[in-house]
């Protein structure tokens, strides 16, 4: 499309007459059309984006209130595991056997290495069965120190004392969420507290008197606040409904002040609490927020039964727990979404000015039929996608501005050029069926990396688009090129996204294996230790050659066995950037059984490989396969009841002309049948302390693989979980 030259317009100026008033009228009623309909995709465009927004803040808000569930247990647990502790270790053992002051000196400075050491306890005592203090270690605001005898109190008459004389050894009494009371008064500034409460006997069994920790509940609560960033307000409220951390600060330890006595979620909210009271776990929509919560139990955040640990239990577990609310208000949604109005808003104002320009211009070809190419190339100028016409001779018969950005020519000197001379030889070779297919009259639509010049590679959407004539004759066709650079960057970055969860998801089951792996290391360092000190005995007598050697021999394997351990970890938790190759899956099925053979062994549990020979490989990233077959290895170790006379589980690879498989089979419980395929959605997990990320992450990375992850109930019983990838190339 050719520009009319300036003296070709003034010389259309001057022959037709302009009827200014329906020039301005029909551009004002064509200048609203468009910018009605224009204005539809952008409110649609808005909206969607507005629930996608909601959907994502309010993910977070369920991932916040995971995160902020797994701090509150694994605070109680560790103070849990130091009460058991210091229930039971040499100096209160002693103490109670001689009662003397050297004896409770020696467990005053026990307790007092405590409290230097965690600085989570703001008393650490020891409570005769008469109500008063006998060893004292106060936190003192950062300076532990034993308390004078003088100072000591008699805590008779304090409510945990009284739940917890009745108590048998071997249970734990844990007290309300509330405030430090000292001298009968509620000490100032508020001091939120804990108490964790446990009688202990001598060695005759004869009930002596009780060890009690006071927690610093304003660290817990610290730790909340500090998962607020993104997923909304936490508040934590306790089982009557009273606010521990609530909104504001006078609201909070209602149950503690008389004129806050009425400051009650059930009150202010009752619909809110009535939900929460029937519901474990849910979500609440209101006009003014939306709600997550969760009903928590801190006391029952355990991996074994009581029964199965042989250790001191809290009582009343089951009945002793908190709510977790994460509050997301319209304000947060509508901070999210200001930046987006914003944007829409000003691409949308230049868009009316530019709908008002075209019906300028459609008004104009009324009286002024040649004006109508040049408004209408203004418009295509200003659109930020490449469009051009090509002929049939895959001439550029019309090329708008964007064109120039990328390849630095003017429509006027792109105007006759062929797409072969302006695109190269080699991207015209690529391209060139879709043209011939553009050319026979088929809309083409395919995307394609390009680097223009004084331009970084970009990533195209090309739209070629057929001129058929109402006789059925392809004139051409129009080339629509969109560039979506960023979109692609951004596939990119959630790529890199996943790779990091992945190594965090690895990172975490290393954690949960430390004990297993620290005791496999251990092994084979204690064969070392063993031979040579054998050894240095044999040198400082007459040496045995024969015998030297074959203890060198043995420790050479034993140090072999270790490092080969130490390799498998380092491999597993190794975090670098994962490159594309040629993956044997029976390699990585050894190195991921290997990892968890000792815990197999522990628990009792027999791994069985059954690994097909002339596996042919498969094209990927072998960390990220060794973490699939990881943690469906895990996840089947999990789902096996202890009490099951059959603990195996079968790993079996197979192939096919197209495909690789690998079966992860169990004789465990077997999948919940209702719930389907949400076993593989992120949070999903049955286990108590699980994070429901596993499956999740293991089907995101098959997936990436062009693979299937998959799962089928075993008539027999258990579960199979099944993935396939291509084949690739050696």
């Amino acid at each position: 499309m050719k520009s009319l030259l300036p003296t070709q317009v003034h010389t259309l100026h001057r022959l037709v007459q302009i009827n200014l008033r329906q020039f301005v009228l029909v551009t004002l009623v064509l200048g609203l059309v468009f910018s009605a309909l224009l204005a539809i995709p952008f409110v649609f465009y808005y909206r969607a984006e507005s629930d996608h927004t909601r959907s994502l803040l309010q993910a977070e808000q369920d991932h916040v209130v995971k995160l902020a569930a797994v701090a509150i247990h694994q605070e109680i647990d560790s103070v849990l595991s130091d009460l058991r502790y210091f229930s039971q270790h040499n100096e209160i053992k002693h103490y109670m056997a001689t009662a003397s002051t050297d004896s409770r000196m020696g467990l005053a400075g026990e307790y007092l290495g405590l409290v230097r050491q965690k600085s989570i306890y703001d008393q650490v005592r020891f409570i005769g069965l008469n109500g008063r203090e006998e060893v004292r270690v106060d936190f003192n605001n950062g300076k532990p120190e034993i308390v004078a005898d003088a100072a000591l109190q008699n805590k008779r008459g304090r409510y945990y004392f009284e739940e917890t004389q009745w108590l048998a050894p071997g249970q734990i009494y844990v007290s309300p969420f509330d405030l430090n009371i000292e001298r009968n008064a509620i000490e100032r500034p508020f001091k939120p507290v804990i108490r964790f409460a446990m009688p202990v006997a001598d060695a005759n069994g004869q009930i002596r008197g009780m060890v009690v920790l006071n927690y610093l509940g304003q660290r817990l609560i610290d730790k909340l606040r500090g998962l607020e960033e993104h997923g909304g307000k936490i508040r934590l409220i306790n089982s009557d409904g009273y606010w521990l951390i609530g909104p504001k600060a006078e609201d909070e330890w209602g149950f503690m002040f008389p004129e806050r006595s009425q400051q009650l979620l059930s009150r202010l909210a009752p619909a809110l609490w009535q939900q929460m009271e029937t519901e474990k776990t849910g979500r609440y929509h209101t006009a003014t927020a939306s709600v997550r919560f969760e009903r928590v139990y801190p006391l029952t955040h355990i991996d074994e039964p009581p029964d199965s640990l042989g250790s001191a239990w809290p009582v009343a577990a089951d009945s002793y727990y908190w709510q977790l609310v994460a509050e997301l208000s319209p304000a947060a949604i509508d901070a999210s979404n200001n930046a987006l109005l914003n944007r829409l808003s000003t691409i949308y104002g230049t868009l009316v000015m530019f709908a008002f320009l075209v019906a300028g211009a459609l008004a104009f070809v009324i009286h002024r039929n040649k004006a109508l190419g040049e408004s209408l190339e203004k418009v295509i100028d200003s659109l930020p996608v490449m469009v051009a016409f090509v002929d049939l001779e895959q001439r550029y018969r019309f090329n708008n501005k964007v064109y120039e950005k990328f390849f630095r020519l003017s429509p006027r000197q792109l105007y006759g050029m062929t797409m072969h001379d302006l695109l190269g030889d080699t991207a015209y070779q690529e391209i060139r069926p879709h043209v011939e297919e553009a050319l026979a009259g088929k809309r083409v639509f395919f995307e394609r990396q390009s680097r223009f010049s004084g331009l970084e590679m970009r990533d195209l959407v090309v739209t070629f688009l057929p001129d058929i004539s109402p006789q059925g004759d392809v004139r051409g066709f129009f080339v629509v090129a969109n560039d979506i650079t960023q979109v692609k960057q951004a596939e990119r970055q959630e790529r890199r996204r996943l790779l990091e969860l992945a190594h965090v998801s690895r990172l975490a089951s290393m954690g949960e294996m430390a004990t297993e792996i620290a005791h496999e290391i251990n092994q084979p360092l204690a064969a070392i230790a063993m031979y040579s000190a054998a050894g240095l005995r044999t040198l400082q007598n007459q040496a045995d050659p024969a015998q030297l050697n074959t203890w060198l021999e043995n420790i050479n394997a034993q140090a072999k066995r270790a490092s080969d351990i130490v390799r498998r970890v380092r491999h597993f938790v190794q975090k670098s950037d994962h490159r594309q190759g040629p993956v044997n899956l029976n390699h990585l099925a050894g190195e991921a059984a290997d990892l968890l053979r000792h815990e197999a062994r522990t628990l009792n549990i027999e791994i069985v490989l059954q690994l097909a020979e002339d596996l042919p490989p498969v094209q990927g990233e072998v960390v990220l396969l060794e973490q699939v077959v990881f943690n469906l290895l895990r996840n089947a170790m999990d789902s096996l009841p202890p009490e099951a006379d059959s603990r195996r589980i079968t790993l079996v690879t197979s192939f096919d002309t197209e495909r690789i498989y690998v079966d992860v089979r169990d004789t465990g419980v077997g999948v919940d049948a209702a719930l389907g395929e949400r076993v593989f959605d992120s949070f999903m997990t049955t286990k108590p302390d699980g994070a429901g990320m596993g499956l999740a992450i293991s089907r995101s990375i098959i997936e990436t693989h062009a693979g299937q992850l998959g799962y089928v109930l075993n008539p027999e019983g258990g579960s199979t979980f099944t993935f396939s990838l291509p084949r690739g190339t050696s």
